[in-house]
């Protein structure tokens, strides 16, 4: 019997930790990816994830690194991919790895068709060896840094739904990676299914259902970033209330 093809897949941050916030909060966008990269996967890969909820593993944030090598030690897991986006005044995707070898060039080749197809610079593959999950993992493991959310080109193109189809198709190099036939893109989720599944984080979940019943907002997108035009329009609805 063959031994079963284990990929971790780690959702970056997590409530208290925000990650990084601009045009949209990381720790929102890191679940986002990675859960649509994991459908995209082959059924003969098992995935498990290290956080399946908006908060960390830990407040703290050296345990909570801490608890998300010790779940993908002890999974066993094959590769370790964990998903993040840049911060600081930069654009384009990069990977991160302990170590260069073939795997890491077979997801960050994948991720590059999409850059080059929609202009986007390929900062490449950087050796990162201070980096907790990096260091710790007993397998291969990869840090993906999906554009810059403080960019606001870079995150108009993350929340294009042709273009978000697109780049979670890194899932191709992951299955290459393990060595497995990737999935048929026939069979994929549209990102319009995924969207409309979405409910909000549980913090937000009482004021959402509020402001919904009372027309200040639909019942779409909560996870998605606002646009300036989207505030005025709820505004002005808040202000028809308030007169009424």
């Amino acid at each position: 019997m063959s031994k079963e093809i284990i990929v971790v897949v780690d959702f970056g941050h997590g409530l208290p930790d925000p990650g990084a916030v601009r045009f949209g909060q990381e720790y929102l966008y890191t679940a986002m990816i990675g859960r649509e990269v994991a459908k995209r996967l082959p059924d003969s890969v098992k995935v498990v994830f290290t956080r399946t909820t908006d908060n960390a593993l830990n407040p703290d944030k050296e345990q909570d690194l801490a608890s998300r090598c010790a779940i993908a030690n002890k999974a066993e897991a094959v590769l370790f991919v964990s998903i993040h986006l840049n911060a600081g005044g930069g654009t384009g995707y990069e990977t991160f790895v302990y170590s260069s070898s073939d795997e890491d060039k077979a997801i960050h080749a994948e991720i590059v068709k999409v850059l080059k197809k929609y202009g986007l610079q390929d900062r490449g593959i950087k050796i990162r060896t201070e980096l907790d999950v990096l260091e710790y993992t007993k397998m291969k493991a990869v840090i993906l840094k999906c554009l810059f959310i403080d960019n606001k080109s870079d995150m108009d193109k993350m929340n294009n739904q042709t273009f978000f189809n697109e780049f979670c198709q890194a899932a191709d190099g992951i299955a290459k990676t393990v060595g497995v036939t990737p999935k048929s893109t026939g069979t994929l989720p549209k990102k319009e299914e995924t969207i409309a599944e979405q409910e909000p984080s549980p913090f937000a979940a009482k004021s959402w259902k509020h402001m919904t019943e009372m027309g200040i907002t639909d019942r779409n997108r909560p996870q998605n970033p606002i646009t300036r035009q989207e505030v005025v329009v709820m505004l002005d609805r808040l202000y028809d209330e308030l007169k009424k």
